[in-house]
């Protein structure tokens, strides 16, 4: 009955704590442990107050202590020192010494005997320090009285007897007075410190107690704290982590009227809200802002959706791939604002003329696709395609300007069923940019050449970055010949692939080396290989070697060089000449231009390749360090049915004479064409007339 009652009290208490404010029970708790920490700190001071009583109390008592005693015999035993000192002692001044000594340590005695004063002593301390007294004064009597008078008179002999009968009894009897005051302090000592532990002892058993009882209360406090915190808490995760799976179904439920349920209630009106806020925030993510199309996150979903169904049911489904041709001029010369509206035009032009089971999205920037589902034969997408690209010759009116823009669209039919989305998306891209560069606002379809061509490509990069690894390419040389003296001018460093007892064009994989990066690995290569050829044959004509453009844009190239240069101290870089095309100042002159420069100042020269092709060449040799121009086998073909060729040719070599730059024919390969080129004395030939690019070995025999 009586456990009854008690469990009825606390489960009281429990339910009238969970019935307060949040911030009360806090608050209770806070103040709770704050009053017992009041309270035991009250309650250690007035311990220390106790104990602190109790040891003054104690010192008080303590009349001699142990240093003290010892400091009395040590003056004892430097009076008995000196006295015996005495009767040894012949000379005057020296007696008197020790006696100065010995007075020096009675005034010492009797100092520490006068602080006792006021101390109280027990009886049996009281007796030996009254004992002390007299033994010390009766063996002070002795040395005053009768050794004194008698120094320097009587014979060693004759003092004696005193010194060592009478003077030693009382020297003896008070050091045992001393010795009997020192156990009484040593005994006291020793009960004081019996007193302090039990004392100690005392203090830390109820310490352990309080502490006890405070973590008690504290853990009696604090479970009543996080039941009430705790599960609610626990049960408003729980809901969060539902939101967090996009699960709007599930609510709090607390009914409690403190913080944690208004912040409930307040949350479950949240969710509510955030429901509805949700549903309308998936339907934005799914679509395009600027056309309200839907965007490619929509679109990919669409294309997975329309692959699974087809799967199993056969049917064909297309995704036509459209970018607006130029679209970036458009953007620059009537802004932006201008380009978003040209979008949305066009977006609204294309979706007239699809179906209406079929998906229009903008993937991003000016690209669109379309999905076309259930279509009959693959005729359908070249149709809608024809419709779409009538549409967008008409021009377009935005804010007083006219705009004429095209589109270039390519198409992918579902041939190859277990193609992912992303293929199917990438195939139809291959499509559209094969559209784009064939000759914009067409169409064209993806086929099994444009797959193969991409396997191929792949297939190629991967077996080029093995030959890279493997180091598979090699140095050719060609000659390049002084057409007078047929000597050797100089040689070109071209590189070649073998590969299966193959050589592969350059043609072939210079572009894809490129494209990925892996010809400045392999241009270190050629030039380190170029070098050590040089040096160890000592070959003193000129030397050219291809750059990439990739080179100007790479930080190591100069202090490639430069280590290069420290390697090979023998080579003279003034023989040494960079070819480069115009393509590389295509992009970004001011740093091909310092580039250059910065190579120039190492002792390097330039050659200007393929001159005569391109449409801005004079400007190059005019603006550029470029010592040499090499005049292309395109240009030379023409010499021999075309006079103006013939006179054009002439005025390049007046320009380069003109400005101190020397000229290369390439291409040269019959006499015809050699006997016109001759005409001009400076030239220097490089052809197959004289000599075909040939392997490092074969061109070291030449040497020989």
């Amino acid at each position: 009955m009586l456990k009854y009652k008690s469990d009825y009290s606390i489960g009281s208490c429990e339910m009238m704590f969970k019935r307060m404010q949040l911030k009360t029970r806090l608050y209770l708790t806070l103040g709770g442990l704050i009053f017992l920490v009041f309270i035991i700190g009250e309650w250690s001071l007035w311990q220390s107050a106790q104990i602190n009583k109790r040891v003054d109390n104690i010192y008080t008592q303590e009349v001699i202590p142990l240093e003290n005693i010892s400091h009395l015999k040590g003056a004892l035993y430097r009076i008995r020192d000196r006295s015996l000192r005495l009767i040894d002692t012949i000379d005057s001044v020296e007696v008197a010494h020790h006696k100065q000594i010995i007075a020096e340590q009675i005034k010492r005695i009797y100092e520490e005997l006068d602080n006792y004063d006021n101390t109280r002593l027990s009886k049996e301390e009281q007796r030996a320090l009254k004992q002390f007294t007299t033994n010390f004064q009766e063996y002070l009597s002795i040395i005053k009285n009768k050794i004194y008078p008698n120094l320097l008179k009587k014979s060693e002999k004759e003092l004696e007897p005193i010194l060592y009968k009478e003077d030693i009894f009382e020297f003896r009897q008070a050091r045992e007075a001393l010795n009997e005051l020192s156990e009484y302090q040593i005994q006291r000592a020793k009960l004081r410190h019996k007193h302090s532990d039990e004392i100690f002892n005392k203090q830390i058993i109820i310490i352990q107690l309080i502490i006890i009882a405070i973590v008690g209360f504290s853990g009696f406090f604090a479970k009543m704290l996080m039941s009430s915190i705790i599960e609610p808490i626990k049960q408003i995760n729980e809901v969060l982590a539902k939101i967090s799976h996009e699960d709007f179904s599930k609510r709090i439920r607390i009914t409690s009227e403190d913080e944690l349920g208004k912040m409930s209630q307040m949350l479950n009106n949240s969710i509510s809200m955030l429901q509805t806020t949700f549903y309308e925030l998936s339907v934005l993510v799914n679509y395009d802002k600027l056309t309200n199309l839907p965007n490619r996150k929509m679109f990919q979903e669409d294309i997975e959706n329309c692959i699974d169904r087809c799967q199993k049911s056969e049917d064909l489904f297309a995704v036509m791939f459209i970018d607006v041709d130029n679209f970036k001029n458009i953007n620059d010369t009537y802004g932006h604002t201008t380009g978003d509206k040209l979008l949305g035009i066009i977006a609204k032009r294309m979706k007239t003329h699809i179906r209406s089971g079929d998906t229009l999205a903008r993937l991003g920037g000016d690209e669109f696709a379309i999905l076309l589902q259930n279509i009959k034969n693959p005729t359908v997408p070249g149709n809608i395609a024809n419709k779409i690209l009538d549409a967008m010759q008409k021009p377009i009116y935005i804010d007083q300007h006219t705009i004429f823009t095209s589109i270039s669209i390519g198409i992918y039919v579902s041939e190859y069923q277990n193609d992912s989305r992303e293929k199917i998306l990438s195939y139809a891209d291959i499509a559209m940019h094969a559209a784009k560069n064939s000759d914009k606002a067409k169409y064209i379809y993806f086929n099994k050449k444009m797959h193969e061509k991409l396997e191929s490509e792949i297939l190629l990069e991967s077996r080029l970055r093995d030959a890279v690894k493997n180091r598979e390419f090699k140095i050719y040389f060609q000659p390049i010949i002084e057409p007078k003296t047929e000597a050797l001018y100089g040689v070109e460093t071209l590189l070649r692939w073998e590969r299966d007892g193959e050589v592969v064009s350059p043609v072939k994989f210079i572009a894809k080396l490129e494209s990925n990066g892996m010809i400045l690995d392999v241009t270190y290569t050629v030039i380190e290989e170029v070098f050590e050829m040089i040096e160890r044959r000592e070959f003193k004509n000129i030397v050219s070697i291809n750059l990439s453009i990739l080179q100007f844009y790479d930080e190591n190239f100069l202090v490639f060089l430069k280590r290069l240069l420290q390697k090979y101290p023998s080579i003279n870089p003034q023989k040494i000449y960079f070819e480069i095309t115009e393509s590389v100042f295509a992009q970004n002159n001011d740093l091909i231009f310092s580039t250059m420069e910065l190579i120039k100042k190492l002792g390097f020269k330039f050659s200007l390749d393929d001159f005569g092709t391109g449409y801005s060449s004079l400007s190059y040799i005019k603006d550029y360090p470029i010592n040499t121009i090499k005049i292309d086998k395109k240009f030379v073909d023409n010499l021999l049915d075309d006079v103006k060729s013939q006179e054009l040719l002439e005025g390049i070599v007046y320009l380069a004479k003109t400005l101190h730059l020397a000229i290369i024919i390439e291409g040269v390969e019959d006499a015809a064409i050699l006997k016109i080129v001759t005409k001009h004395k400076s030239v220097k030939i490089q052809g197959y007339y004289f000599y075909k690019p040939m392997p490092k070995e074969e061109f070291e025999g030449l040497l020989d």
